[in-house]
């Protein structure tokens, strides 16, 4: 029945969703998103670093017979040695060679740079065959020993890294993100607020609508383009908003707007006339709660919004902004450069 199990395996079922690295907590966490249960048994955990003198390289066996059920997770506490009654879905390494694969032994995490990887073997021949990678993580650095088969398998993009992580924080993934993004390093996210065993984002959404507009005759680098810069999560102290195509010449200023709704359809532009095509408001400004007004940036301008002291109780409260870039100077022509796209973003946490 194990076997059967193991064979059902769909590509990316199985994932690393976290890890935390610090002094106070050490450990990966690893999800089943599928509707069935997997047999990790047969599975390992490899942890590469860059530590000068240490062998750089390391393997960790899942116990016989672990199943890990439908949409459940396993944390497994790395170079730790378990401190006895250990619940359901949680392991410890130990810190004795003999508890590694092929006894090369362990190393404790490093929040300022290290890598992760899942693979479908305990079988030192086997550990350089990409076909049996089934995930890859780094952060604060790139190039660890075997990052280049999960780069063959899909599940990694050369050259690239997450962020480090800091202490009391995680680096979690955005699930909703796997296979949408273009390169693999940016479904991951640092998290504030650390959640083992359970899922990262609780209600967020940033989601763009609308259209970025530039006015005939305007001085940007291109319509103005609004992102945010991170995930809009309660204790995220980097939340930003980002205007892309700003130049930060001739004056040039930004008005930021907050809405508590789209604009419906219909609805009057409040934007001064000008020749060509249209541009408008897609946030509904009948119902705008606030505006903040400041220069602008060459390229890129950012409005920070830290999220790290709000309360809990703004879990789930939506907004939608929009920016507008004009000229501060008397008789400015066009009346305005353009209008950026909009954006709906929910908190969550």
């Amino acid at each position: 029945m194990l076997g059967v199990v193991a064979n059902r395996l769909a590509a990316q079922d199985v994932i690393l969703s976290e890890v935390r690295a610090d002094s106070a907590e050490s450990w990966v966490e690893v999800h089943n998103r599928s509707t069935y249960p997997i047999n990790l048994g047969t599975w390992s955990l490899y942890y590469a670093t860059h530590t000068v003198g240490q062998p750089q390289r390391y393997w960790w066996a899942f116990p016989l017979g672990t199943i890990l059920g439908p949409n459940e997770f396993v944390r497994v506490h790395w170079f730790q040695t378990s401190p006895g009654g250990v619940g359901p879905g949680e392991f410890y390494t130990g810190t004795s060679p003999y508890g590694f694969l092929f006894y090369l032994g362990g190393e404790a995490l490093h929040g300022e740079s290290g890598a992760f990887a899942l693979f479908a073997s305990q079988s030192s021949s086997q550990m350089n065959d990409p076909a049996l990678v089934r995930d890859w993580v780094s952060w604060g650095d790139h190039g660890f020993q075997r990052e280049s088969l999960a780069v063959q398998a899909g599940y990694w993009h050369e050259g690239t890294q997450c962020p480090t992580i800091p202490g009391g924080q995680s680096l979690a993934r955005n699930t909703a993100s796997i296979g949408t993004t273009t390169l693999r390093h940016l479904e991951w996210f640092l998290d504030p607020t650390p959640t083992p065993g359970f899922a990262n984002m609780n209600g967020v959404e940033a989601t763009s609508y609308g259209t970025a507009c530039g006015v005939p005759g305007h001085h940007l680098l291109g319509a103005p383009q609004l992102r945010v810069t991170s995930l809009p999560l309660i204790g995220n102290a980097q939340f930003a908003y980002s205007v892309d195509n700003t130049t930060g010449v001739f004056g040039e200023c930004m008005l930021f707007a907050f809405s508590t709704a789209a604009a419906p359809s219909g609805l009057p532009s409040l934007l001064p006339p000008v020749p060509g095509p249209a541009c408008r408001e897609a946030i509904d400004t009948r119902f705008v709660i606030t505006t903040l007004v400041g220069s602008t940036r060459l390229m890129t301008t950012q409005v920070p919004m830290s999220l790290a002291n709000l309360s809990p109780a703004m879990s789930g409260v939506e907004l939608h902004a929009q920016a507008l870039i004009f000229d501060w100077l008397p008789n400015a022509w066009p009346p305005y450069q353009g209008v950026s796209n909009a954006l709906k973003i929910v908190i969550g946490q």
